[in-house]
């Protein structure tokens, strides 16, 4: 059996894939090779990050935890975020463009919702 990796979008073995019980196969998304990686970059933006400031540069709030944000393609430090805006990026694609297919449809369904309550 083969399974493509989150990361660099290649089918591997099965093999190539770390366990992760929090997955329905058992399996990590991400490949081997691509966590070696990703973890030197994360590994090195530490080193050059700012302080970390008083409260999540996206919601505001103080975390419990802090997780530094990046860019995924250029690897560039972005910023310091809570758990749940960091998750939340991540699930919407880690993108702007997720971000606005999440805004656009909290509009459309907002609209739909005030439209199905008028008589």
């Amino acid at each position: 059996m083969r399974k493509v990796c989150l990361y660099c979008k290649k089918r591997k073995n099965k093999k190539s894939f770390p366990k992760h019980i929090a997955h329905k196969d058992k399996l990590d998304s991400r490949c081997r090779s691509c966590i070696k990686k990703h973890t030197k970059v994360r590994q090195k933006l530490h080193k050059k990050a700012p302080i970390k400031p008083q409260y999540c540069e996206c919601c505001g709030v103080i975390p419990r935890k802090w997780h530094l944000d990046h860019n995924h393609s250029t690897n560039k430090f972005r910023g310091w975020l809570c758990n749940r805006c960091n998750e939340g990026l991540g699930k919407l694609g880690d993108d702007v463009n997720g971000v606005i297919k999440a805004v656009n449809y909290l509009i459309m369904a907002d609209l739909r919702s005030k439209q199905q309550k008028e008589p």
